[in-house]
C-alpha cells in the first residue's frame, strides 16, 4: 500500500490519497526489512520460470516503481534491487539481484515489498499517501465532528475515506473528490468533508 498517490487538490478522477493499497487498507503490516510504517508498493506472487523471476502484484500508482535498479524493502528479507523487469504493468515479472533460481523466487512468495515513507512522498510529489489520512479527524465545513478516518478503500477509480464515529460501528463513506473533500490538513490532524445530505 504505497498508499496511492493523488493530487492534493484531488484530480478529476477523485483520487485524494493513495499509493498503495488496492482494495481496503486500515493499517500497514509488519516489515522485517523496514519499518511498520513503510508503505507497501507490491506483493510478491508466484515464481515465473526457473531463473529467479517472480510475478509482482503492484499496490502503487507510481508508474516506474519496479524499474531496473529500484531498491525495495522486502518483509523478512531486507533490501532487494531490481535487476530486470518485463511483462504487463498490472503484474510485472521481476528479478532481483542475487535471486537466480526458482528456489530463490519461492522464498519471496507472499512477501510485501515496501519503500520508505520519505521515498513514497518524494515519488508522489504533490500528493497524499493513504497512510497520511488514516487517523485524521473528519469534520464538516462548519466544524461539526463526524469521526475519524479509519480506512481507505478504492472503489473503481475513486479513493473513498471511511469515517467512523467514536464509540460507534457505523461507517460514513466519502469519495475523495473535490466537491466532497474540501480540505486535508495533515499537520492539523483533520480533514474537512461535506456529507451527502448537505450536497443534496
Amino acid at each position: 500500500m504505497e498508499q496511492r498517490s493523488t493530487s492534493k487538490s484531488t484530480d478529476r478522477r477523485g483520487r485524494a490519497a493513495a499509493a498503495g493499497g488496492r482494495g481496503r487498507t486500515s493499517a500497514v503490516g509488519t516489515a522485517a526489512g523496514g519499518s511498520d510504517d513503510d508503505p507497501i508498493v507490491g506483493v510478491v506472487g508466484a515464481p515465473h520460470g526457473v531463473r529467479g523471476e517472480v510475478k509482482v502484484h503492484p499496490r502503487t500508482d507510481i508508474a516506474d516503481r519496479f524499474r531496473k535498479g529500484a531498491r525495495l524493502l522486502c518483509d523478512g528479507m531486507g533490501e532487494l534491487v531490481v535487476s530486470s523487469v518485463r511483462g504487463a504493468d498490472d503484474v510485472p515479472i521481476v528479478r532481483f539481484e542475487g535471486m537466480n533460481t526458482r528456489n530463490d523466487a519461492e522464498r519471496l512468495r507472499g512477501r510485501n515489498l515496501r519503500v520508505s515513507r520519505a521515498e513514497a512522498r518524494r515519488a508522489a510529489k504533490e500528493a497524499y499517501l493513504w497512510a497520511d489520512l488514516l487517523g485524521l479527524r473528519a469534520e464538516t465545513p462548519d466544524g461539526r465532528a463526524l469521526g475519524t478516518v479509519s480506512e481507505m478503500i478504492r472503489a473503481g477509480e475513486t479513493d473513498v475515506l471511511v469515517v467512523r464515529a467514536e464509540g460507534s460501528r457505523e461507517e460514513l463513506l466519502f469519495p475523495a473528490i473535490a466537491s466532497v473533500v474540501r480540505e486535508v490538513d495533515v499537520a492539523g490532524g483533520r480533514v474537512v468533508v461535506v456529507p451527502q445530505e448537505i450536497l443534496e
